[in-house]
């Protein structure tokens, strides 16, 4: 009898305590095995601290399911962060913040009880098999898109093409200067300012890739993971509303858009067609606003502001509620150094939410405001000051007809969401949706005026819950028909995506990227053509003075200032031996790198660099070079 006692404590301990074990295991195991330490990453930074802290809070069971992974990268990349600050940014950091989530994770157990017993894991939440089709195939879509699109490799080198020809490098550039030795980080593509720009997202994928090592297909499948979160995001947020207007919410918030997709079946029908034509949208023109598929495939900042701003909207539809409402606070200080904008956007919803709720207001709306203090440190960390003033830039240079450019680029949702307006009910979603797009009219907030646009991003997420609940009780012949005259959009997108083949990186340049990384000291500064795609930084990590002159510009670097540092790289290459002199010793530059770029810009340069004693080659392969900078014999 004792022993059957003895026998059933022993497992009543095992059950409690089964989740915690496996934790600490793997937060040991990720330091001796490459593969098991991007599983714990992944577990770590999007499950444990959301299971934790979800008993906490008043959450229903679908919201649940968006709180864990989005609270969870919220605060795991924010330790780790400060951590870092304290210790260094290393794999012992990193494995010291998964020991610390564990043990905090086995104190929450042993004082609270495991939720999450094994025969049950698998129904928390009461997640239907519907829903979870719906969330599998936006993964597998996504996924699918974004493996064939970034960093695939052909017999011409490695793939970065379709949306994310342009911005993806850049991320690049932050997250592997992060893993090699740029941290706290300075801009890594213009060397000599603070990173201001909002890259957790990237310190995130960051993260993930170094405790494997080198992995830059991590980057995509980690894309189609925030824009599943996306979508459980808008469900959880819509669900209130019933679970059609749920679904249907669901697939316009992540597929739908307005009437672009007319330049894709024009040129179908008159055999103009071409897989590398953008019929997604055209720059400066009628169908001028990219959609939001086409957004969440390239930007990544987005990944973790609209999720976030999604479910600041659901936890702010009951203001009564002190509990609900600290969390919205909590979230919108914690989202800040990954989207400043959602940041920004959490508030426009706060206080659209206060003035519906006016008859009612008490001071327990003071709690959303205190955790602001949160973001605090990034906030008053530098960079460019906050400038808002009063315009309609916006208008005048992208949207000169307004009516038909709002209606024709965001299309049937857009029409429904306006249609909403005649019925009562749901104002602070209408009221959220009315700011975020009066905003980018006639306010301007950003040094380029195009980054304005991304206001309308976020507009869509009221936009496509009001769309939903509009549809929820149509008949199904009129939602089909409606959704598939929004969703249409993708199609553009995934066929620009697929079908589109524009190389990176040569196999050659890969190379030099990779024999950089193992061939010079951390923290290098290379002199570079400012390009979008530049191995020395996008693979090897290494920073370079300048890059794509709307990078700089875009995060709040004077336009003057950065066409005066492109117009001295073109001096140091093409001029005389003093003006490369003058940059080299104006930038700490240690190597010059004479890629495609560079050669095709600056033809004569070879000779040019060859003739100066105190430049080094210490790398020539398929007409690729680096030079290294002799400081003793440059007198520096």
């Amino acid at each position: 009898m004792t022993w059957v006692k003895a026998n059933t404590a022993q497992g009543a301990v095992l059950q409690k305590y089964w989740l915690s074990t496996v934790l600490l295991l793997l937060a040991a195991a990720s330091f001796v095995q490459s593969y098991i330490a991007v599983l714990s990453a992944l577990i770590f930074t999007f499950l444990v601290p959301g299971l934790i802290a979800y008993r906490f809070f008043h959450l229903k069971s679908h919201e649940i399911w968006a709180f864990i992974p989005i609270f969870s990268v919220l605060v795991s990349v924010q330790l780790i962060y400060y951590l870092s600050l304290v210790l260094g940014y290393s794999n012992l950091t990193i494995g010291l913040c998964f020991f610390v989530l564990a043990a905090i994770y086995l104190l929450v157990v042993y004082k609270k009880g495991e939720p999450l017993k094994p025969q049950s894991l698998l129904r928390i939440g009461q997640l239907k098999k519907g829903n979870l089709l719906l969330f599998t195939i936006i993964f597998l879509i996504s996924l699918s898109v974004l493996c064939l699109s970034v960093w695939r490799g052909n017999q011409y080198g490695i793939i970065i093409t379709g949306s994310n020809w342009q911005d993806t490098p850049f991320h690049y550039d932050i997250i592997e200067s992060l893993n090699n030795g740029n941290f706290p980080p300075q801009t890594p593509n213009y060397i000599g300012t603070p990173l201001t720009y909002h890259y957790f997202v990237d310190f995130h994928t960051a993260i993930v890739e170094k405790v494997y090592g080198y992995l830059p297909t991590a980057l995509p499948v980690l894309n189609a993971l925030f824009i599943v979160v996306f979508a459980v995001a808008i469900y959880a947020l819509a669900r209130h509303y019933g679970r059609r207007a749920a679904v249907v919410a669901t697939v316009l918030g992540i597929f739908g858009w307005g009437f672009s997709y007319t330049g894709l079946f024009s040129a179908l029908f008159d055999g103009t067609f071409s897989p590398y034509q953008n019929y997604i949208y055209q720059f400066g023109q009628m169908f001028g606003l990219p959609s939001i598929f086409d957004n969440l495939l390239q930007q990544r900042p987005l990944l973790m502001g609209l999720p976030v701003f999604a479910l600041v909207l659901a936890l702010m539809r009951d203001m009564s509620d002190k509990n609900r409402l600290l969390l919205a606070g909590i979230l919108t200080g914690l989202v800040f150094p990954f989207h400043n904008v959602a940041f920004f956007c959490c508030y426009v919803a706060y206080a659209s939410a206060v003035i519906f709720s006016m008859r009612k207001i008490h001071r327990g709306y003071l709690y959303f405001l205190l955790p602001s203090v949160f973001a605090l440190p990034f906030i008053f960390s530098g960079g460019p000051p906050l400038s808002i003033s009063l315009s309609t830039a916006f208008i005048s240079q992208f949207a000169q007809n307004p009516f038909l450019y709002y209606f024709l680029n965001l299309g049937v949702p857009f029409i429904l969401a306006i249609v909403s307006f005649i019925k009562p009910g749901h104002e602070y979603l209408k009221l959220t949706f009315l700011f975020l797009f009066l905003i980018p009219n006639i306010l301007l907030m950003t040094p380029w005026v195009w980054d304005m646009y991304k206001f309308f991003i976020f507009a869509w997420v009221p936009i496509a819950v009001l769309s939903g609940i509009m549809l929820a009780k149509t008949k199904k012949i009129v939602v089909i028909t409606l959704v598939l005259l929004s969703v249409i959009t993708s199609a553009s997108v995934i066929i620009y995506n697929v079908g589109t083949d524009y190389t990176g990186v040569s196999w050659g340049e890969y190379q030099v990227g990779i024999w950089i990384k193992e061939n010079t000291p951390e923290g290098s500064v290379f002199l570079t053509y400012y390009s979008i795609q530049c191995p020395p930084s996008m693979i090897a990590g290494r920073l370079r003075v300048s890059s794509y002159v709307y990078w700089p510009y875009g995060h709040g670097e004077p336009l003057s200032e950065v066409n005066a540092r492109e117009k001295a790289i073109d001096g140091a290459y093409n001029g005389t031996e003093s003006q490369l002199s003058t940059v080299i010793q104006t930038y700490n530059v240690s190597y010059v790198y004479v890629g495609n770029d560079e050669l095709r810009n600056y033809p004569g340069c070879i000779a040019h660099l060859n003739e100066i004693n105190w430049l080094v080659q210490v790398y020539a392969k398929d007409g690729l070079y680096v030079y290294q900078v002799d400081w003793a014999k440059l007198g520096g």
